[in-house]
């Protein structure tokens, strides 16, 4: 299947050349060469063999497909050429970014950009390049860098998610046979040594007790005392079996940052601080913290940045969770956050560890929650590998959409400037204007309503320098390219935009969501309020721009002349803002259903792991008591009553017993494991269903 669709986009990229040469060359006032057809339909075959392997080799593929535009555009007509030169670089440049780091995507969008203008330098000079197509063919070139990195980080997040579900199900196999290996060694540890000890001590006694008597009372002491110790180490071994916990990863570092990553995909700032050896019960604690933590400000404080801090002072794990203070000033107090079961719980997990946990509002209005965990240092062991950073790569994706909006809406301003003859220094009023318009994108997850109002604003200074003799007259449709920063705004909006009326938790009582870790917020979305926002401050802008100077399609703007224009912007803008709104929405839901679906799985698997290990300790604790603590009962009442054969009997019965136990736990005799758990397609399917 993968291959059939890779192969598919070669087949419609020769179908739409085909019917572009059917279409253009009629059109054409010299009719194309055979030399030129031969170049063009040369091009085209290689630049079509370069796209079939362009998820292979990449690299190869933007080169081939570049050396075929430039050569193709030197010897022929670049008429003749069609999609060579424009898509299939595109499509190559989004392929190398998709599939390689970000530095070397990085590296072939710049090489793309300045490589495409080498046919127009050779044939009319540096000179002859016009500085708004350049600038055109960068910011395509940055829009598909950016939709490249954008399919890179989803396809991480998949094998990533892959490769959790993959550790999740062997860990569920493994658990029974782990488990068994753990309660075998502290069983020997325990009671092996002191029943063999015991026996060795009764026998010793019983065949010199004629030679040196006063050994079978040392004996028969020596055996209630042992006995004792043993049968009281058992039983608190039992006790221990009780406990439904199963044991902690090697490492809990990359499960960690993988849990605040999945939180930081729904477009909330995060910062994290994490030691590299995360392991053992204080990380397991930490884990649970952390989720919760993330869950109740996600739930409670829509729209503020998160902070997860993790550092170690001596033997402690010193754990912070932040939020800052949600928009609109809807703090935790008010949605009485402390009085539910999740603070409750993330204070049990550190006290089962002999922690303690403190939340709280902070003096800014934000919500902190500190946990102290003891933190054995011989558990820690450090992550192998190169760890991702994650705010670094929300920044990277914020910068490149900067830089494609920036660059798009600039390119057109100039090519329309230049067109109307206007100078250098109005051409670089527009860039900086558009460039400032363009900036709030930078903080699009952190405050994306915030930048949707610093967007109009910028955009409604443009008819005010119109009036005051600033920009020229009749160059607002310069400024028309900048609809594409709105565009982005309102996506944001639509993404990574808050709930504005949050669900209030009912007094006195906790409502358990529907997918506990990732709740999705039943109150009212007001994020469509941006499309009717966008519309009016864009729409309101350029109406008044455009009829800054007194004329309105030639005719004089008068105010009924105003407010037809006006309404038949506001349609067709408001079409294109609704459909780019829904777009938002869309990625914003998608992502949450597949938090959902993966939170559903894993716990799914930590759950059947659980329910394996419970059994085994079920089992072992069962034996304990029907056979072994039998067995030893009868050791210290035997010694009580002053019986060395019958201590003889019981310790040799006691640790035949404790042997038949272990042996078990060694040939791995327990109850069947649980059925397995659906993987990730299995519950996609029916969540589909």
């Amino acid at each position: 299947m993968g291959i059939a669709r890779g192969r598919l986009l070669p087949v419609l990229f020769v179908v739409a050349q085909s019917v572009l040469w059917w279409v253009t060359v009629p059109t054409l006032k010299e009719s194309p060469s055979i030399a030129g057809w031969i170049t063009a339909l040369s091009a085209t075959a290689v630049t079509v063999v370069a796209l079939d392997r362009r998820n292979r080799a990449p690299l190869a593929a933007l080169g081939t497909i570049l050396t075929a535009s430039v050569l193709g555009r030197l010897l022929a007509s670049p008429d003749l050429l069609g999609l060579v030169p424009g898509l299939a670089v595109l499509v190559a440049v989004f392929s190398v970014t998709a599939l390689r780091e970000w530095t070397v995507g990085l590296g072939a969008t710049l090489a793309a950009a300045l490589v495409q203008p080498l046919p127009m330098a050779v044939r009319h000079g540096f000179a002859g390049i016009a500085l708004s197509d350049w600038l055109t063919t960068l910011g395509l070139c940055l829009l598909a860098s950016a939709l490249g990195a954008g399919r890179r980080h989803r396809l991480r997040e998949q094998r990533a998610t892959d490769q959790r579900l993959a550790r999740a199900e062997q860990q569920r196999e493994r658990a029974a046979g782990s488990e068994r290996e753990r309660l075998a060694s502290e069983l020997h540890d325990i009671s092996a040594h002191h029943l063999t000890s015991v026996v060795v001590s009764v026998e010793a006694a019983r065949r010199l007790g004629d030679s040196r008597p006063e050994l079978a009372a040392e004996a028969l002491s020596f055996a209630s005392r042992t006995a004792r110790e043993t049968q009281s180490a058992l039983w608190r071994l039992v006790t221990v079996m009780q406990v439904d916990d199963v044991p902690a990863p090697q490492s809990m570092t990359p499960p960690i940052e993988a849990l605040i990553a999945g939180f930081g995909r729904l477009g909330r700032p995060i910062s994290v601080s994490l030691p590299s050896d995360l392991a053992g019960p204080a990380a397991e604690a930490a884990h649970g913290i952390i989720r919760e933590a993330l869950t109740n400000a996600l739930r409670y404080a829509p729209g503020a940045s998160f902070g997860v801090r993790a550092e170690r002072a001596g033997d402690t794990l010193l754990l912070t969770v932040d939020n800052s203070r949600p928009p609109g000033g809807t703090g935790g107090d008010k949605l009485g956050i402390g009085s539910g079961r999740g603070v409750a719980g993330m204070s049990r997990r550190a006290a089962a560890i002999g922690g303690h946990l403190s939340a709280g509002p902070r003096p800014d209005g934000g919500w902190r929650v500190h946990a102290e965990l003891p933190d054995v240092p011989s558990a820690r062991r450090p992550v192998m590998g190169r760890r991702r950073n994650f705010p670094r790569e929300q920044r990277i994706a914020d910068g490149a959409v900067f830089g494609s909006a920036a660059v798009a809406s600039a390119s057109f301003a100039l090519v329309k400037a230049e067109g109307a003859g206007h100078g250098v220094l109005t051409c670089l009023l527009f860039v900086l204007l558009l460039t400032v318009h363009a900036l709030p994108l930078l903080w699009r997850r952190r405050a994306p309503w915030l930048v949707l109002a610093a967007v109009g604003a910028t955009a409604l200074v443009w008819p005010v320098l119109l009036h005051t003799g600033v920009l020229p007259p009749f160059t607002a449709v310069c400024l028309l390219g900048g609809g594409l920063v709105e565009l982005a705004a309102v996506y944001a909006v639509a993404a990574y935009g808050r709930t504005l009326r949050p669900p209030a938790a009912p007094a006195g009582r906790y409502v358990r969501p529907a997918t506990p870790q990732m709740p999705y917020p039943p109150g009212l979305r007001l994020s469509y309020l941006s499309v009717p926002a966008a519309v009016l401050s864009f729409g309101c802008s350029m109406t008044a721009a455009f009829a800054a100077d007194g004329m309105l399609l030639g005719e004089p703007a008068g105010p009924f002349l105003i407010l037809f224009l006006s309404a038949q912007m506001l349609l067709f803008l408001g079409l294109g803002f609704t459909a780019v709104w829904g777009a938002g929405w869309l990625m914003h839901r998608r992502r949450r259903r597949e938090l959902g679906r993966e939170d559903t799985v894993l716990t799914a698997l930590m759950s059947s792991a659980r329910d394996v290990v419970h059994s085994e300790r079920r089992r072992v604790a069962g034996g304990l008591q029907e056979t072994v603590l039998q067995e030893a009962s009868r050791v210290i009442s035997s010694a009580e009553a002053g019986s060395l054969d019958g201590v003889a009997v019981a310790a040799r019965a006691t640790l035949a017993a404790m042997r038949r136990l272990l042996g078990s736990l060694d040939a791995g005799k327990a109850p069947p494991t649980p059925p397995a758990v659906p993987r990730r397609e299995a519950v996609q399917g029916a969540s589909r269903a």
